[in-house]
């Protein structure tokens, strides 16, 4: 299927021939490059962030809506990004994602997956020898876990705003008018080309949806 194809929350990893956005502020730094040398020096980004090469992504706040007419988009990948997103501005930013589809459009949604969390959690605290072993491992990782603290030490902008497991998920899709809602494993789905951009094989849960 030719057409626009759009990576949504890209980070800084471009795919080719994808319309790439991300609203990091490293973003905008990159584009005054005496600025982000100067941040570096004085460390206020680490040389991870220094050495990030942002080529080929666009900054736009999603929150905003997408940038194209309706029916104009024929594929969206979104990787790890709807949760960062307070539900309202996710519901809005799926319904902007239906708005901008072709006719039989795909997208490919990967979030992480609540239920995983919840029962790996559940396996741990049983596997816990005393209190101070939950409260050090089960306990916290899952607490981490939802906030999206385990991403980079919870610096604003990168918590998480809410998680999805199966059912919340398909149900938000199906109100939203998406039809053809499939589970997918990693990596597999009817659509290859997103499909090969999966990622996280082990936490997410992977939905293709058509128009």
């Amino acid at each position: 299927m030719d057409g626009i194809k759009l990576n949504l929350g890209s980070g800084n990893e471009a795919v080719p021939n994808f319309e790439n956005f991300d609203n990091s502020p490293s973003l905008l730094v990159s584009k005054v490059p005496l600025l982000k040398r100067l941040l570096f020096k004085v460390g206020v980004l680490a040389e991870e962030q220094w050495r990030r090469d942002w080529s080929g992504v666009r900054w736009r706040d999603l929150k905003r809506g997408l940038p194209y007419a309706d029916n104009a988009v024929s594929k969206i990948y979104s990787s790890h990004f709807l949760e960062h997103l307070p539900p309202q501005n996710a519901r809005a930013l799926l319904q902007e994602c239906h708005r901008v589809l072709k006719r039989e459009g795909v997208m490919r949604i990967v979030v992480p997956d609540l239920l995983y969390h919840a029962e790996k959690y559940v396996r741990e605290t049983r596997a816990a020898l005393n209190r101070s072993q939950l409260d050090r491992h089960a306990h916290q990782t899952f607490m981490n876990t939802v906030a999206g603290f385990y991403v980079d030490g919870g610096r604003p902008g990168r918590e998480h705003c809410y998680m999805y497991d199966l059912p919340a998920l398909v149900c938000l899709l199906q109100e939203i008018g998406f039809r053809s809602i499939e589970r997918c494993d990693y990596r597999r789905g009817g659509d290859s080309e997103l499909a090969l951009l999966d990622s996280r094989p082990d936490e997410s849960l992977h939905l293709e949806v058509r128009k």
